[in-house]
């Protein structure tokens, strides 16, 4: 129900827009198609170790199938569209780090198989929230995905913990994943 408003709001914009150059934005909210239970992940304790122990990726969103705005294309010219991500982490104990990274396929593609699109890193230190906010600018391969009729999208998370001292134990949690969508008039 969600895709087929914005569809027709599209098109009612597109329409109204006249003659000229008028674009339309739209802004998706791809963290509202997934479950919440999936935005955040706690982890720990990872013991303080010389060298540091690296946990390697670890899905906290494992290939969630995204359907969006679907028609889009025969109504409009899509130009560019580009990300703006927030994440938030909250460290109780120790020090180290966090490597978020978001990756984004097509419908026959595993996410994993492709380069991520994002990747933050997130220093941790003890007692201390972190915010990251990040515009990642328009890319053709993230525009193609957004104009299918389907996406694939995966998030994976790689900690690093502390080399001494306390454990590492903490939670981190994706706040905003949305894409800026500019589309221009279709040439009919």
């Amino acid at each position: 129900m969600r895709t087929r408003a914005l569809i027709v709001i599209a098109a009612a914009a597109l329409a109204l827009a006249g003659c000229g150059d008028h674009n339309l934005v739209l802004k998706v909210d791809v963290l509202s198609y997934l479950d919440p239970a999936l935005r955040a992940v706690a982890f720990g304790p990872v013991p303080a170790m010389s060298p540091a122990l690296v946990s390697g990726e670890q899905p906290l969103v494992d290939d969630e199938a995204i359907q969006l705005l679907e028609g889009l294309n025969s109504v409009a010219d899509v130009q560019s569209i580009s990300l703006v991500l927030s994440a938030f982490a909250h460290d109780s104990t120790g020090s180290g780090s966090d490597t978020l990274r978001i990756y984004a396929s097509d419908e026959d593609t595993h996410p994993l198989a492709t380069l991520p699109i994002v990747e933050l890193v997130v220093n941790l230190v003890a007692g201390r929230d972190t915010t990251l906010d990040v515009t990642v600018p328009a890319d053709t391969r993230v525009a193609e995905l957004f104009v299918q009729r389907r996406m694939r999208l995966s998030v994976t998370t790689s900690l690093r913990g502390p080399e001494s001292g306390d454990p590492l134990n903490g939670r981190v949690e994706l706040r905003t994943i949305e894409a800026i969508v500019l589309a221009g008039r279709k040439a009919f």
